[in-house]
């Protein structure tokens, strides 16, 4: 599957702007920011169209069954017949373009929630990343003993002159 560039293209005006000159030439009882909606990318259209944005309908944090209204596309459902577990309607990768271009756009508040609660850009490193701390592996046997093997190795290079002449006294005397 070709992606479309139009995914991809940049505003040629923030959000902000957008929605200030809508509602700039909105009058009482008019419709709001149509304007804004024409200005989405294709993809993002079809989306809020299938799946309306928050405000108008609330998505489930956590799977549901598939026939739920609240039921997230983003999460894998439950079928109530079969009982068995259906597929989101957006892979992963369909997700993070979808959430991409929304925050380009700056409403990817009104998308669904992810799956984990999967995060992007500035959001995902707010915290801090996350440590558990230094994990101890357990290594080969010869990683584990290759410290005390080599304190052995430098003690006997030490002793090694004394052993020597030991050794060779020993002989001499024996001959």
């Amino acid at each position: 599957m070709k992606l479309s560039p139009v995914l991809f293209r940049v505003p040629r005006r923030l959000a902000s702007e957008v929605i200030e000159s809508a509602t700039s030439k909105i009058e009482a009882g008019a419709p709001a920011p149509k304007a804004y909606f024409d200005e989405l990318p294709e993809v993002l259209k079809r989306f809020f169209q299938r799946y309306p944005p928050s405000p108008f309908r609330e998505y489930a944090n956590s799977p549901r069954m598939i026939n739920d209204p609240d039921a997230n596309p983003f999460l894998a459902n439950k079928n109530p017949v079969t009982h068995r577990w259906q597929e989101p309607k957006y892979s992963m990768r369909r997700q993070a373009d979808l959430w991409k271009a929304a925050y380009r756009f700056g409403i990817q508040h009104l998308m669904p929630p992810l799956l984990h609660n999967r995060k992007f850009y500035e959001e995902k490193y707010a915290d801090g990343i996350k440590m558990k701390g230094a994990k101890f592996f357990k290594l080969s046997h010869s990683e584990r003993i290759a410290p005390a093997r080599a304190a052995e190795v430098a003690n006997a290079y030490k002793q090694l002159d004394s052993k020597i002449s030991e050794r060779k006294g020993i002989k001499k005397t024996s001959k």
